[in-house]
C-alpha cells in the first residue's frame, strides 16, 4: 500500500469518525437544549424576556410586529388569529382552547404575564383582549400599569422586569389578586 492509499484511508476514517461524534453527540445535544428552550417559553415564569426586545413597537398597528410578539410568548401553540381595533387602540388574540382544559392559575397567570408585555412592547396599545372557545378576558393598559406600580416603559430593562413582573406571578395568591386588578370584565 502506497502512502497515498494510507492518507487516503486515513481521511475517510477521521471522517467517519468525525460523522458519527456529530451526529451522536453534538447534534443530540444541541436538540435537547433547543427543546428544553421551547418548553420553558411555555411558562411565564422560565420565559425568556430577552428574545421579546426585538419587537418593541411605538403602534399597535404594526400588525406583524404584534402578531410575531404573540407567537414569542406563552399559549403561542394555541393561537388562532388576531383582531385590531385602531379606533380604541385594542388588540383581540384568539386561541383555539377551551379553558377549562387548563388550571385556572397557569392561565390567569399566564395571561397578566401575556397582556403585560404586550402593553410594555407596544407603546400605544391600551386594551388587549383574550377571546378562548368558551370565554373572553380584557385586560387594560391602565389597570396593568397601576399593578406593576411603575412606567410599562421601565419594564423593558430584563432586570426591572424580573423584579416587578416575575416576583409578582411567583405565588398563586398574587397571581390571582393581578388578574382581578388587570381584567376588565
Amino acid at each position: 500500500m502506497t502512502i497515498k492509499n494510507k492518507w487516503i484511508i486515513a481521511l475517510v476514517a477521521i471522517g467517519i469518525i468525525g460523522f458519527v461524534i456529530v451526529e451522536g453527540v453534538v447534534n443530540p445535544r444541541i436538540e435537547a437544549k433547543h427543546t428544553q428552550y421551547e418548553a420553558d417559553q411555555q411558562h411565564p415564569m422560565t420565559h425568556d424576556f430577552t428574545a421579546l426586545q426585538k419587537y418593541h413597537s411605538p403602534y399597535m398597528g404594526d400588525f406583524s410586529n404584534l402578531s410575531h410578539l404573540n407567537q414569542a410568548l406563552p399559549l403561542h401553540d394555541q393561537l388562532n388569529g388576531y383582531q385590531l381595533y385602531p379606533e380604541t387602540f385594542t388588540a383581540q388574540v384568539n386561541y383555539s382552547l377551551d379553558t377549562s382544559e387548563m388550571d385556572k392559575e397557569d392561565l390567569e397567570q399566564i395571561l397578566v404575564y401575556n397582556a403585560t408585555a404586550n402593553f410594555v412592547l407596544i407603546d400605544n396599545l391600551e386594551q388587549v383582549v383574550y377571546q378562548f372557545e368558551d370565554t373572553s378576558h380584557a385586560l387594560s393598559r391602565e389597570a396593568a400599569q397601576q399593578w406593576a406600580g411603575t412606567e410599562l416603559k421601565a419594564l423593558q430593562d430584563p432586570v426591572q422586569w424580573d423584579s416587578v413582573v416575575r416576583s409578582k406571578l411567583e405565588k398563586p395568591a398574587k397571581v390571582q389578586e393581578a388578574f382581578s386588578q388587570i381584567v376588565d370584565n
